[in-house]
């Protein structure tokens, strides 16, 4: 398929008038950031998609910094399931991590960022993705951009059985045998030991 048909005239449209100012060189010039190409190692091969990509981007930082200020109204942004995102998510979360022109005050020696994002996923999980692996040591590698990384693991045997004890409400010596049988078939994961415990109410 050729995604050029048709952009001929618009080219020809967009030339007439005045010069581009330095934010549209920005929303329409050549792509510099990363593409994280799926498992396929497809990724954005018509020409115009980048610049379009680009302005895209540029949008959403823009609204970041509409709607933020460093000393009272900091943006949290929570991603969940990163193993489940696709090349062109990965692509805009790294675009608001990474640029700056959404950040106030960039240009001052003393600039504060006024965005936090917070990205979990489950690095056991089977298909898990390359193009993820990739996104996460482009971040790390950036010494303007903190990083902190926690690794969860399951609850032990006395988590499980407090928690289980607290949704009885029953003593933990009554339930010791039951929760240590939770336990093992759970792995330790409080959300599994959640839909082990609903799925045996909805049962009976």
């Amino acid at each position: 398929e050729n995604c050029d048909n048709g952009n001929e005239s618009d080219r020809e449209d967009s030339s007439v008038g005045n010069e581009p100012n330095e934010n549209e060189e920005r929303m329409v010039g050549d792509d510099s950031s990363t593409n994280y190409d799926d498992d396929n190692g497809n990724g954005n091969d018509c020409m115009g998609a980048g610049a379009y990509r680009n302005k895209l981007h540029y949008l959403f930082r823009q609204l970041l910094k509409a709607i933020s200020e460093p000393s009272h109204s900091p943006i949290f942004f929570y991603v969940d399931d990163l193993q489940w995102a696709d090349s062109a998510s990965l692509t805009l979360l790294s675009s608001l991590v990474l640029e700056s022109d959404h950040f106030n005050n960039a240009d001052e020696e003393e600039a504060r960022q006024c965005l936090f994002v917070v990205g979990s996923y489950r690095s056991n999980e089977e298909d898990y993705p390359e193009i993820l692996n990739q996104f996460i040591s482009e971040i790390d590698s950036v010494p303007s951009v903190r990083v902190t990384n926690i690794s969860l693991g399951g609850i032990a045997k006395s988590g499980t059985n407090s928690m289980i004890s607290d949704a009885l409400r029953l003593p933990i010596r009554l339930i010791r045998n039951f929760s240590d049988v939770v336990h093992k078939k759970s792995a330790g994961n409080p959300l599994f030991v959640k839909i082990f415990m609903t799925s045996l109410v909805e049962d009976h």
